[in-house]
């Protein structure tokens, strides 16, 4: 029975001060890191309870481990040393919780037109919410979380009572309940249509975020705001043209648009998450095998933390620049500011799809990406000179019909004589492959038609003649950002 007993005293003041660290440090951290990668309440709920599984075991072993120490030794400062010792740790586990409590909650979180979400409310916040026409105050607070809540919940009933502000107790334990009863008791208050409660926990986190979260999807004419403390850290955390992501640059291509590489963890929780940077748009491929597990993970973020993914691809496996045209279309309808992303930053030289996307908005023309042209012909390399126009050696049959028009080429234009040897060739040529050729050897004949549309490959024997003329007029490739490759690449 003495056995027993050291046992279960270890027990309680080993498990209690264990049990504090885990949930104020690697608890903290772990739902924390679940939330911002978009997991699912359940999933949040699961692993919470795995970690408080092995908590009970390893806190029942070391206590088991202890109480054999203190019942075998035959050392008096061992046998009340290690009881005392335990005891101490136990009780500034109790002050740990009251100094977090002191220093991370803030009064408020969120407020709304009938629900203000927090802390623990003292006294004197008790009167003063009172005097501003609160109805009463709901405590989320559970008797079982001993020993501080048990207390908290009676000094709060008597502080409410002599406030004269109503206290509703709905207890409610994170992670390891589903709380249902708890949820139907805010549905009933939320249902009432009338009064204004300021609700909270204990430190206005886990617990609030719930019933938060379960108010708006009962009334999504609740009005929940953050309070403006967090709207000044939001307000932080709007993107600036020229800041550096881990995978490129941000640049602001105009109209409320800026145009990013596919953000990180830590970005989406600094930039995306809080909403204050607009509408996500991906031009990822989902038929892409390389580019569907990005879009599956983005969206799960995204749709875990109340969040929809626009999902419109610029596919460069054939590459058509119309698409990037009907794209920028789409997007400049939707309201709002708005983020664009494919992988990389437009300014790394190895994003085809975010130059396209640039030089589609900018131009109005279907564009050729430059870093599509990368690889070289069999003659020399191609270069792209202005949105809608490449430039290169003579074309071999292969790239006719397979290597340019899978880059987006949709007509050739020789500039030379037609009469021309190559020229004639090169007509029968794509006659046969059904390419789009023509000649054409006067520079105003030649602007305006690349005005008209294309996109267009230029070759020829003019073309050395021409080429400055076709730069001046259209070009550059991309428009000018204040992010290039120097500062873009990844």
């Amino acid at each position: 029975m003495k056995r027993f007993t050291i046992f279960a005293a270890f027990l309680a003041t080993v498990g209690f001060t264990l049990g504090t660290f885990t949930l104020l440090g690697p608890v903290r951290w772990m739902t924390d890191s679940v939330r911002a990668k978009g997991w699912p309440k359940e999933s949040e709920d699961l692993l919470v309870r795995g970690v408080i599984i092995v908590l009970m075991i390893c806190s029942a072993l070391l206590a088991a481990w202890l109480s054999g120490i203190v019942t075998r030794t035959p050392v008096r400062a061992v046998r009340f040393g290690l009881p005392s010792l335990a005891v101490l740790l136990a009780a500034s586990s109790v002050w740990l919780w009251f100094s977090s409590a002191r220093v991370d909650a803030t009064e408020e979180s969120y407020v709304g037109s009938r629900f203000t979400f927090g802390s623990y409310p003292s006294g004197e916040r008790l009167s003063a919410l009172a005097a501003e026409g609160y109805s009463g105050v709901i405590s989320l607070l559970h008797p079982a979380v001993v020993p501080f809540e048990t207390r908290l919940i009676g000094e709060e009933r008597r502080a409410a009572e002599s406030a004269g502000i109503e206290f509703l107790h709905v207890p409610m334990l994170p992670w390891v309940s589903d709380n249902a009863g708890a949820l139907a008791q805010i549905e009933e208050i939320v249902n009432r249509g009338e009064g204004r409660y300021y609700v909270h926990c204990f430190l206005g986190k886990d617990r609030v975020r719930i019933v938060k979260n379960w108010v708006e999807e009962l009334d999504p004419e609740a009005g929940i705001q953050s309070t403006p403390e967090l709207a000044s850290h939001e307000e932080d955390r709007r993107m600036r043209d020229g800041m550096l992501w881990e995978r490129g640059a941000v640049a602001f291509v105009g109209e409320d648009i800026f145009v990013t590489p596919n953000p990180v963890e830590n970005e989406y929780v600094s930039y995306i998450l809080p909403g204050a940077n607009g509408e996500v748009i991906s031009l990822l491929d989902p038929s892409n095998e390389d580019d569907r597990p990005w879009i599956e993970k983005e969206r799960g973020i995204l749709e875990g933390n109340g969040l929809q993914l626009t999902l419109l691809p610029i596919p460069i496996q054939p590459y058509e620049g119309q698409r990037a045209l009907d794209v920028v279309e789409q997007v400049r309808k939707m309201e709002g500011p708005k983020i664009v992303h494919a992988f990389l930053s437009v300014g790394s030289g190895r994003s085809p799809v975010s130059e396209a996307f640039v030089q589609a908005l900018h131009s109005g023309l279907p564009p050729l990406p430059p870093s599509l042209f990368s690889e070289s012909m069999a003659g020399g390399r191609a270069d792209v000179i202005a949105p809608n126009v490449a430039v290169g050696p003579r074309p071999r049959p292969g790239e006719f019909a397979y290597y340019l028009p899978r880059r987006g080429v949709r007509a050739f234009v020789y500039l030379g004589d037609a009469e021309d040897e190559a020229a004639v060739a090169d007509r029968m040529l794509c006659e046969a492959e059904g390419c789009n050729w023509r000649t054409i050897s006067e520079p105003s004949a030649l602007l305006e038609l690349l005005a008209s549309g294309g996109p267009w490959y230029l070759y020829g024997p003019k073309l050395s003649a021409f080429q400055p003329l076709i730069a001046e007029a259209m070009g550059p490739a991309i428009p000018p950002l204040p992010l290039r490759a120097d500062l873009g690449s990844p």
